[in-house]
C-alpha cells in the first residue's frame, strides 16, 4: 500500500474522532438544555427511561453507527468473547460488587448497566476497538497518541459543559486530560493487545469506574500482571 492510500486510511479515523467530540459536545448541551441529564445516583422509576434515552445518544448511538458500519469487520477491532478464565474472573468481580452495593432498585441495576455498558462499552469499543486498532494497522505509536488524545479530550468536555464552561475554557481544560488520556488509554491498550479481546478493556473500566476504590485498582493491576505473566510463559512454550 502507498503512501497515499495510508494517508487516506489513518485520515478517516481521525476525523471520525473529530466529528464524535462534536457530535458528543452538541448533544450533551442540547441534553442539558432540556434537562434530561443528571447524576446516575438520582435514577428513580420515573425518570430513568429519559436517563436511558439520554445516554444512548450521548454515549452508545455514534459508537452503534461504526458497528452497523463495519459489521463484517468487529473482529478486527478484537470485539470477541473469549472464554477465558480471566474474562469470566472479571465477570464474577463484576458481579459480586453489585451484591456487595446491596441496591437492589432501579438505581443499582442502571448504575450496572451504566458502568458496564455506556461508559465501559461506549468508551472502549470506540477509542481502542475503532481508532487504535484502525490506526495501529499504519503506525502504533501514533495509533496510542491519537486514541489516547481524543479519549483526554472527551473527559474534559464532559465535566466542562456539566459546569457551564465556555468552548474556550473547555479548550483550556483539554490540556490537562490529554496526558492522563494517553497514559490511561495505552494501558487499556495494553490489556487490548495481552488478551486480543475488547472485553477485558470493557470489563476492567467498568469496575474501575463501578468502584472507585482499592477494589477497582487491584483488579486493573491484577488483570495486567496475570496477562504478562501469560504472555511470557506463552513465549517460552514457543522457543521451548
Amino acid at each position: 500500500m502507498n503512501r497515499k492510500k495510508i494517508s487516506k486510511y489513518m485520515t478517516i479515523p481521525i476525523l471520525t474522532s473529530v466529528l464524535y467530540v462534536i457530535y458528543f459536545y452538541v448533544i450533551l448541551v442540547l441534553a442539558i438544555e432540556q434537562n434530561i441529564t443528571f447524576d446516575v445516583d438520582s435514577i428513580t422509576l420515573s425518570n430513568v427511561v429519559s436517563k436511558l434515552i439520554a445516554d444512548f445518544f450521548i454515549m452508545l448511538f455514534f459508537p452503534l453507527i461504526l458497528i452497523v458500519i463495519y459489521w463484517k469487520r468487529l473482529i478486527d477491532f478484537k470485539l470477541k468473547f473469549n472464554h477465558s478464565f480471566l474474562q469470566y474472573s472479571l465477570i464474577i468481580i463484576m458481579l459480586l460488587l453489585f451484591f456487595l452495593h446491596g441496591d437492589f432498585s432501579i438505581k443499582g441495576y442502571y448504575k450496572l448497566f451504566f458502568y458496564l455498558v455506556v461508559v465501559a462499552f461506549g468508551e472502549e469499543f470506540f477509542f481502542r476497538g475503532y481508532v487504535y486498532n484502525e490506526l495501529s494497522k499504519y503506525n502504533r505509536i501514533l495509533a496510542i497518541v491519537i486514541s489516547g488524545l481524543f479519549f483526554g479530550i472527551l473527559h474534559a468536555v464532559l465535566p466542562g459543559v456539566l459546569k457551564g464552561y465556555t468552548i474556550f475554557q473547555i479548550g483550556i481544560s483539554m490540556l490537562s486530560e490529554i496526558g492522563g488520556g494517553i497514559l490511561i488509554g495505552y494501558y487499556f491498550i495494553y490489556l487490548l493487545e495481552k488478551s486480543k479481546s475488547l472485553f477485558i478493556p470493557v470489563f476492567v473500566h467498568a469496575i474501575l469506574n463501578y468502584t472507585v476504590g482499592i477494589i477497582g485498582i487491584l483488579t486493573a493491576i491484577g488483570t495486567g500482571v496475570y496477562l504478562l505473566i501469560n504472555s511470557r510463559k506463552d513465549l517460552k512454550e514457543e522457543f521451548s
